[in-house]
């Protein structure tokens, strides 16, 4: 009778300890995000952003968070210009400008109806931004970008500016004309 109690006294506890961690082991494997292979992922940024539905801020929010991008505080933009080129084609041109980069391009990434329709890169000087940010040298060169892409009148098309340092930046516009 005494060995039956000490079983019980023993086995039960034990038993509670190894079931609760292989629980959490399953619990924390199911919390891993499918979208990140084993043995990493080689994608640029870029790359792997455009793998995302993005139609609005909040998805784009989501998605930048799962492939490590972080919201920039250093960052501003602004879309200056977008007008109907023909039928399906919207160009949108305005500036991008990281407070603290270097003469590095900016990647601006369009999605449009979910999907990334268009990307480029800041490409140009706009003293007039250069200015009233009180740009650095370097960080001035690289600030204009234009961009081509099909979108429907009335869809509102989603524009992020990711910059080298794993920053993003979202551009707010108006809908497609």
């Amino acid at each position: 009778m005494l060995s039956t109690v000490r079983v019980v006294q023993i086995g039960l506890p034990a038993a509670a300890l190894f079931g609760s961690f292989f629980i959490t082991l399953w619990l924390t494997a199911r919390d891993t995000p499918s979208t990140q292979p084993i043995g990493g992922d080689d994608r640029s940024d870029v790359e792997k952003l455009a793998a995302f539905h993005i139609s609005d801020v909040a998805e784009l929010s989501k998605a930048a968070y799962e492939i490590g991008l972080h919201s920039s505080r250093r960052m501003n933009g602004n879309v200056d210009v977008i007008s109907r080129t023909n039928e399906r084609g919207v160009t949108i041109a305005g500036w991008v400008a990281d407070a603290d980069g270097d003469a590095t391009p900016t990647n601006v990434l369009v999605f449009a109806g979910g999907v990334m329709v268009a990307t480029a890169q800041t490409k140009g000087e706009r003293p007039d931004v250069a200015q009233a940010l009180h740009l650095d040298f370097g960080s001035e060169k690289n600030v204009s970008f234009s961009v081509k892409f099909s979108c429907r009148p009335g869809d509102q098309p989603v524009i992020v500016a990711i910059a080298a340092t794993k920053q993003y930046f979202p551009l707010k516009s108006r809908p497609c004309p």
